[in-house]
């Protein structure tokens, strides 16, 4: 806040709220000022409140959330106050600035103290990823020629949900065949056949940590491109992890794998970015693509997935989610075979 040159915060993306406070209920709101930390919730999440966020002042609200955070701020005096441009909606800014007479700064403070994780955060994504490969190791059992998309998809979010409670961190997207070069196919009433591609990409959420990592397998023998466009696939996967390690620019780990695609002719076949970070949400900071801003930083947490799509025919992509550590990385996937 200092270095903002604001003398409050505010935030109601329950994100946020979560990574500040702990607190994992539906309505909520944190208030930082110079001199206190108050937490805001309803009638509903009293008792739970109590629990998990001791360390701030409770504000069981009698009416909404922007009223009572308003009032507080016009008792605090505070001249400028940072709010999250990004989550406050126009409606919810009229409250805000009728509640309270201050200057409404905009900002992104939490997300820049996101895009580090902490040892905590670590341990809980190893965690995730240890249920990822158990579950993983079965899937010769579960995409199976003549079963649908969507029942390969309900039973590996079955043995997920049976392994460890849960949930899923998206629509897992099972995409065979020529549907497998949609880079979001989730999965439909397609049924699988034999010589197909099949891109799994499928996540979990484990105390409210996300996922994500993506396979693609094929039912017997592939289309001799298939197999062409796999290994290239594979060569770029491997060489933009070779790359991530403090002080590279994102945009040049997005290059190692964009460039080598482009080398072997498949370029406009990749539309998409090399990885984008995951933790508290399973798309947040930092990007890594041709225009990241970033420099990678040591607990930066993201994806590397690039992807070689042909329409009519199919699609590959390979997709592990690392930590930069003090001198390179560590891949939590490496337990899921490619």
């Amino acid at each position: 806040m200092a270095q903002k040159g604001t003398d409050a915060f505010v935030t109601f993306n329950l994100q946020n709220v979560r990574y500040l406070t702990g607190y994992t209920g539906t309505n909520g709101a944190a208030l930082v000022t110079g001199a206190r930390a108050l937490f805001f919730t309803d009638f509903r999440y009293a008792e739970q409140v109590e629990k998990e966020v001791p360390s701030m002042h409770i504000r069981i609200a009698q009416k909404a959330l922007a009223d009572e955070v308003g009032e507080e701020l016009s008792k605090a005096k505070a001249k400028r106050t940072a709010y999250e441009d990004r989550h406050v909606t126009v409606r919810l800014m009229a409250q805000l600035q009728k509640s309270a007479k201050t200057r409404w700064v905009p900002c992104g403070m939490v997300e820049e103290l996101r895009m580090v994780k902490d040892a905590g955060e670590i341990a809980l994504l190893e965690k995730n990823f240890a249920l990822l490969a158990k579950t993983f190791s079965g899937i010769g059992e579960i995409v199976v020629a003549g079963r649908t998309e969507n029942q390969a998809a309900a039973e590996l979010e079955y043995r997920l949900m049976k392994a460890a409670g849960g949930g899923p961190a998206f629509d897992f997207i099972i995409a065979s065949g020529p549907r497998s070069a949609m880079p979001h196919g989730v999965a439909s009433g397609k049924k699988m056949k034999k010589g197909e591609p099949v891109v799994v990409d499928w996540g979990w959420v484990v105390d409210g940590y996300h996922s994500d990592n993506t396979r693609t397998v094929f039912l017997g023998k592939p289309h001799p491109k298939m197999k062409e466009v796999y290994d290239i696939v594979l060569e770029a996967n491997r060489r933009a992890i070779e790359k991530a390690r403090p002080g590279v620019p994102l945009k040049e780990i997005d290059a190692a794998a964009r460039d080598f695609i482009t080398q072997k002719g498949y370029g406009k076949y990749f539309g998409h970015g090399t990885g984008h970070g995951v933790g508290l949400e399973i798309h947040e900071s930092p990007t890594v693509n041709s225009r990241a801003t970033e420099t990678a930083r040591e607990g930066m947490v993201f994806t590397i997935e690039p992807g070689i799509y042909l329409p009519g025919l199919g699609g590959v992509r390979i997709e592990d989610m690392l930590v930069v550590t003090g001198k390179g990385n560590r891949v939590f996937s490496k337990r899921l075979p490619k």
